[in-house]
C-alpha cells in the first residue's frame, strides 16, 4: 500500500478509537493517593506524579484546551513560577548489562508528572492544579526543602555576551560533536549512552541532539499530528539520555526541528559507501504528519512557517518538550531548527518572523531559561540577526569529493569573524565536516582537520570549540575525540566570563627569507554597486575580515558617480617592513581619477590617474607594526581596484590571538602552515620553524607565560617576559614542527630594570610526540583571480 494511504488510514482509525473509547470532558478530577515530595536539592529534578480516575474524560492529553496539569511553585525569596504538566507512559529499559542493544518495554498506565528544578535553597511552596476544560481543581499544597547541592546549575549567557557560565558562576566552554541520533540497527539508546561516556571520558562536555528524526527521537513521527501517544517509547529514550548527561556533566543542545522534514529530498549527489550501517535518512515532507495528504494543516513545505494551524500545533509541541524536559540543567539549548535556509521555498522574512514568534513562546513557556537559538547552513542574516535568540551559530561544510576543498582554517576564522560581526552574541561553530554527505576516512585518517578545526574557531572568537559530524562512522571509532581533552586542559581555570577577549593580530617574526605577500582581489565588481558600511576592514596572511566580496572595487570620484565615492579602510599588522602594492584595472575613459593612500593618518600617496589610464601598479613602503590605511579617490571619476597586496605578511606559520588589553591576558593558537590534514596524510614532515611571537597593546607589566602543545596538551615550558611602556610582549619559541599554543597572563607590575626575553627562563616539561606525522608544502600562495566586469563607462 503506498506510504501516503496508509498514514491516511491509520489516521482515521486512531480519531474514530479515540472517540468512541474517551467520555465527555468536564467530570470532577481526582487522583490516586500517592506520596509527593517534601525534600530536594538545588538544580536536581523533583518529580510530582499524578494518576487521574480512569472517569478523567479527555481526547488528547497534549491539547492543553482540554486538560492541563500545572505546577505553581514558590521560591523562598517569594518569586513564583508555573510549570507545565505532561501526560506519559511509563517505559523501562529490560536488557541486561552488558546491554548491546536497547530493549524498551511499557510498564504500568499512563501517568501524569510535574518535574521541577529548584534554583534557590531554603523552603519552597507549591500547588498542583489540574484544569479539565472550564474545570479547575486543585490536587495537591505542600512544602519542599531545597539543601545546597553539587551541580553548577542551568547554562546562561555570561555578562560579556562573548561565553557562557552556569548559574551558579563557573564558566561553560562547550566541548564535543554532534551525536545526532542513533537507530535501532546499531544499538538504540544503549549505543547513544556509550558514546556519552566516550565523551565525557575524552575531556567533552557538549553533545548536539536531534529530536525530530524518526528513527531514534521524534514527537510526531507519524499521524495524527499533535498527539504524542505514539512517541512514548522514543521519549523514554530522551529521559535515558539525561539522565546519563546529567551523570556525565555533559550538556545537550536539542534540535526540535529537522529542515529535511520540511524539504522535498532527492538524496545525496554523491554514492555513498555501503559498507558502513547507517539509517534510513530518506524521510522528507512526504512522510511529515503535518502534510495535508496526512490530514495535517499544511499543502507545502514552504506554508508551514506562515501557516497559523501550523504554528499551534508546534506550540503544543514546544509545551511537551519544555513539560517533560525542561527541567533539566543538563540541557544546554534548544536549537529551534538546524538549517531553516535548506527548508522548501525558503523566505527570509517568513522565517524570520517565525523564528521571532517560537522563540518568544518558548522563553514564555521555560521557566527554567534555557538558552534558545537556530541554526543555517550558510550564513543568513535572518537567522544571525534573530533579536530573541540567545546566541547564534555558523556551520562549514566543505564538499568533497566532487568539489576542491578550501583551506580549512581560513574558512572556519571566517565563518566565526561573519557571524559575530552580524550579532555580537557568543557563536559556536555547531557543525562541520570536509564532506556534507559521508565520512572522510579517505581523506583524512587521523582527523587532523578536526583538531585544527576545533582550537582555530575558539581562537578566532567562538564561544566554544568546534563540532564534527560523522560522530558514529568516523571521530568515535578512529578515537579522533581524544583531540578534546588537550584543548579542555588549555581552557580550563580561566574565568572567560569576566574576561574581554577579543580577537588581535599578533605577528610571527622568522626569517624575513621566509615571508611570501598575500594578494586580495575578491572585490564585488558590479559596476554602481551601492556603498557599504564603511568599517575597517582587517587583513591578516589567512583572508580579510570582513570579506571583500562586497566592497566595491570601484572607487567612485567627486564629479561623477560621486553619491557612490566611498574610502576604504584596512588594518593590517606587519611582522617586519614591508609595502603595499595597489593594482589599478583601469580608469574612466570620461575623466581622471586621483588615487590617496593614508597611513595612520599620514598621507603616504597621492596619484594622478589619466583618463582610460590601465594596468597600473603602485607600491608603497610600510614599516613593520600595526598600522590603519586609508584608500580613496579625490579625482573627478572612477577608478577600478584590481588587487591589493602586501610583502612579508604571510610567515610560515599562523598565529590566532584572543587579547584582553584591560588586564593584560591573552591567548593564541601557532599552527606551522605546513601542517595540515591534507600534508600529513600525504606523509610528508614540515621543516621546523624558529619564530618569536609579538603582541601590541599589552599594558606595562610582567607577565607568565605557559607554552603548551595542542596535540598533546602538555605544557612544555614557562617564560616571564616582562613589558614595559608602548613595547610589544615578545616570546621566543621553541622550535615550531607542527603546533604550539600560549596562555599569557599578567602577574605583576613592571621591574624597576625590566628583564629582556633573552634571559627569561624556560622551564621545560617532558612531553609525548604525536603519532600523526606532517608534510611539508612546495606550492606557491593560493590567488584568487576573479573575471574582469564586462561593464563599461
Amino acid at each position: 500500500m503506498n506510504i501516503r494511504y496508509r498514514h491516511l488510514l491509520i489516521f482515521y482509525v486512531v480519531i474514530v478509537l479515540l472517540v468512541l473509547s474517551q467520555p465527555a470532558v468536564g467530570q470532577e478530577a481526582t487522583r490516586s493517593p500517592e506520596p509527593f515530595p517534601t525534600q530536594g536539592v538545588q538544580y536536581e529534578k523533583v518529580t510530582f506524579q499524578v494518576t487521574l480516575n480512569a472517569d478523567i474524560a479527555f481526547r488528547n492529553p497534549f491539547d492543553a484546551t482540554e486538560i492541563q496539569l500545572l505546577g505553581i511553585f514558590t521560591a523562598p525569596s517569594g518569586g513564583q513560577v508555573v510549570v507545565l504538566g505532561f501526560w506519559m507512559q511509563p517505559f523501562e529499559e529490560r536488557c541486561v548489562q552488558p546491554c548491546e542493544a536497547e530493549d524498551l518495554r511499557p510498564v504500568g498506565d499512563p501517568v501524569w508528572q510535574v518535574r521541577f528544578t529548584p534554583q534557590e535553597i531554603g523552603a519552597w511552596r507549591y500547588t498542583l492544579q489540574l484544569r479539565v476544560g472550564t474545570a479547575t481543581q486543585t490536587l495537591n499544597e505542600g512544602s519542599l526543602d531545597i539543601a545546597p547541592g553539587q551541580h553548577p546549575g542551568f547554562i546562561r549567557r555570561a555578562a560579556n555576551d562573548a561565553y557562557f557560565q552556569h548559574s551558579g558562576g563557573r564558566p561553560y566552554i562547550p566541548i564535543g560533536l554532534n551525536l545526532k541520533w542513533a537507530w535501532e540497527g546499531n544499538g538504540g539508546v544503549q549505543t547513544y549512552l556509550t558514546w556519552l561516556r566516550d565523551l565525557a571520558a575524552s575531556g567533552g562536555n557538549y553533545a548536539r541532539l536531534f529530536i525530530d528524526v524518526p528513527w531514534f527521537i521524534a514527537l510526531e513521527p507519524a499521524v495524527p499530528v499533535g498527539d504524542y501517544r505514539a512517541a512514548q517509547q522514543a521519549a523514554a529514550r530522551l529521559d535515558m539520555i539525561l539522565d546519563m548527561a546529567h551523570e556525565l556533566g555533559i550538556a545537550l543542545q536539542l534540535v526540535l526541528l529537522w529542515h529535511q522534514a520540511l524539504t522535498i529530498y532527492n538524496g545525496p549527489p554523491v554514492v555513498i559507501p555501503s559498507d558502513v550501517a547507517r539509517p534510513d535518512m530518506n524521510a522528507d515532507w512526504d512522510n511529515n504528519p503535518y502534510n495535508l495528504i496526512y490530514g495535517g494543516p499544511v499543502g507545502g513545505p514552504a506554508f508551514f512557517f506562515s501557516n497559523e494551524q501550523a504554528a499551534t500545533l508546534f506550540r503544543q509541541r514546544l509545551n511537551y518538550i519544555v513539560a517533560r524536559w525542561g527541567y533539566s540543567p543538563d540541557i544546554f539549548a534548544w536549537e529551534l531548527i538546524d538549517e531553516i535556509d535548506r527548508t522548501g521555498e525558503y523566505d527570509p522574512q517568513v522565517a524570520a518572523d517565525w523564528l521571532q514568534q517560537m522563540s518568544a513562546y518558548l522563553k514564555q513557556i521555560d521557566v527554567h531559561g534555557h538558552l534558545v537559538t537556530a541554526g543555517s547552513e550558510a550564513f543568513d542574516a535572518a537567522v544571525a540577526t534573530s533579536p530573541l535568540l540567545d546566541f547564534t551559530t555558523a556551520q562549514y561544510y566543505q564538499r568533497l569529493p566532487i568539489e576542491p576543498v578550501g583551506e580549512q582554517v581560513t574558512e572556519t576564522v571566517s565563518r566565526v569573524r561573519q557571524t559575530r560581526a552580524a550579532n555580537p552574541l557568543p557563536t559556536l561553530l555547531t557543525a562541520f565536516s570536509l564532506n556534507p554527505w559521508y565520512e572522510p576516512v579517505e581523506e583524512d585518517p587521523t582527523g587532523v582537520h578536526v583538531q585544527e578545526t576545533l582550537w582555530s574557531a575558539f581562537l578566532s572568537g567562538a564561544a566554544g570549540g568546534a563540532m564534527s559530524d560523522w560522530w558514529d562512522t568516523y571521530i568515535l571509532p578512529r578515537d579522533i575525540q581524544h583531540a578534546f581533552s588537550p584543548f579542555a586542559a588549555f581552557v580550563s581555570g580561566v574565568d572567560w566570563a569576566a574576561l574581554d577577549v577579543r580577537p588581535a593580530e599578533a605577528a610571527l617574526v622568522t626569517d624575513y627569507t621566509q615571508y611570501r605577500p598575500v594578494r586580495f582581489d575578491d572585490f564585488n565588481r558590479v559596476f554602481t554597486a551601492p556603498p557599504v558600511d564603511v568599517v575597517p576592514r582587517n587583513i591578516t596572511a589567512d583572508g580579510v575580515f570582513p570579506p571583500l566580496d562586497n566592497m566595491p572595487s570601484y572607487l567612485y570620484g567627486q564629479v561623477y558617480n560621486n553619491q557612490l565615492s566611498q574610502a576604504q579602510i584596512y588594518r593590517v599588522t606587519l611582522p617586519v617592513d614591508s609595502y603595499l602594492e595597489i593594482g589599478i584595472a583601469r580608469v574612466s575613459t570620461q575623466a581622471g581619477a586621483r588615487l590617496v593612500a593614508l597611513a595612520d593618518n599620514q598621507n603616504v600617496l597621492d596619484l594622478t590617474l589619466p583618463t582610460g589610464s590601465r594596468d597600473t601598479a603602485i607600491r608603497v613602503p610600510l614599516a613593520a607594526g600595526t598600522h590603519e590605511l586609508l584608500l580613496d579617490n579625490l579625482g573627478d571619476d572612477w577608478l577600478e581596484i584590481n588587487y591589493i597586496e602586501f610583502g612579508q605578511l604571510q610567515a610560515p606559520a599562523r598565529a590566532l590571538t584572543l587579547r584582553d588589553t584591560g588586564v593584560g591576558v591573552a591567548f593564541a593558537w601557532i599552527q606551522h602552515r605546513d601542517y595540515t590534514w591534507e600534508q600529513v596524510a600525504a606523509g610528508v614532515i614540515p621543516q621546523p620553524v624558529a619564530a618569536a611571537y609579538l603582541l601590541d597593546r599589552m599594558p606595562p607589566g610582567r607577565y607568565r607565560v605557559e607554552i603548551w602543545q595542542p596535540l598533546t596538551g602538555a605544557i612544555l615550558g614557562e617564560v616571564a617576559v616582562s613589558v614595559a611602556e608602548d613595547t610589544l610582549l615578545r616570546v621566543d619559541l621553541p622550535p615550531l614542527e607542527n603546533q604550539l599554543a600560549l596562555r599569557v597572563f599578567r602577574i605583576g607590575e613592571p621591574p624597576a630594570q625590566p628583564v629582556p626575553t633573552a634571559q627569561s627562563s624556560i622551564v621545560p616539561t617532558a612531553t609525548t610526540q604525536p603519532s600523526a606525522v606532517p608534510s611539508v608544502s612546495e606550492s606557491p600562495l593560493v590567488v584568487t583571480n576573479t573575471p574582469r566586469p564586462s561593464n563599461e563607462d
